[in-house]
């Protein structure tokens, strides 16, 4: 293997783990037009202050709807008032209500939304995440401790490219950050190292430690 070919087989995953590195980035902080987004409940955590400083700097009387439940208006016979009949403040209501749930629902996964147990509320949506955050904590001690073990444990497969191994150690790393697990950058490249076949890259690898 020359020279070329040891580094296009790094260029090509650093490329890919730049990219979803960005886009991680666009997700936890959000963007001029969109919410941060929570791709996995147990990032619950550091999503909540996030969106919660999002939407308010950006749609404050929205936010109200997620701390007082909104009613809708009802006439005498206990039937919902169309919107066309409603009053210019009730009008206002119903449109933050239906923005709150907007956001909400281009702020959480879809993935994650359907497994709550609410009433359509943007209000019961809110509460239904930090209940199913809260239930999920186990799940993630215990989605850490497997994690640490899998990057412990990592090494090339048998009849695997370099391509895919670093493919895979990347994706490995990411879902170590979601879950945040830090490693030093020191720990990282050791482990880079230790998992390729040595017999390959071993004069390679003492050139770059070099």
């Amino acid at each position: 293997m020359d020279n070329e070919e040891f580094y296009n087989a790094l260029a090509t995953p650093v490329t890919s783990m730049s990219i979803a590195q960005n886009t991680m980035l666009e997700n936890e902080t959000g963007t001029m037009q969109k919410p941060p987004k929570l791709m996995n409940i147990e990032e619950y955590k550091g999503w909540e202050g996030r969106f919660e400083n999002w939407v308010q700097a950006n749609y404050l009387d929205a936010w109200e709807y997620v701390e007082t439940k909104y009613i809708r208006p009802m006439n005498d016979d206990e039937e919902e008032i169309p919107i066309k009949d409603m009053s210019v403040d009730d009008k206002r209501k119903y449109k933050n209500e239906k923005m709150m749930l907007s956001l909400l629902q281009q702020a959480v996964k879809e993935d994650i939304m359907v497994l709550l147990q609410h009433n359509g509320s943007s209000y019961s949506i809110w509460k239904a995440l930090r209940s199913k955050f809260v239930g999920s904590q186990e799940m993630v001690k215990n989605k850490k401790s497997l994690l640490k073990k899998e990057f412990d444990l990592f090494r090339g497969l048998k009849n695997e490219s370099t391509k895919q191994i670093i493919k895979r150690y990347f994706n490995l790393l990411v879902n170590m950050k979601r879950v945040s697990i830090n490693k030093d950058n020191e720990e990282l490249n050791e482990k880079l190292a230790d998992m390729l076949p040595h017999e390959t890259w071993g004069t390679y690898l003492m050139m770059l430690r070099n």
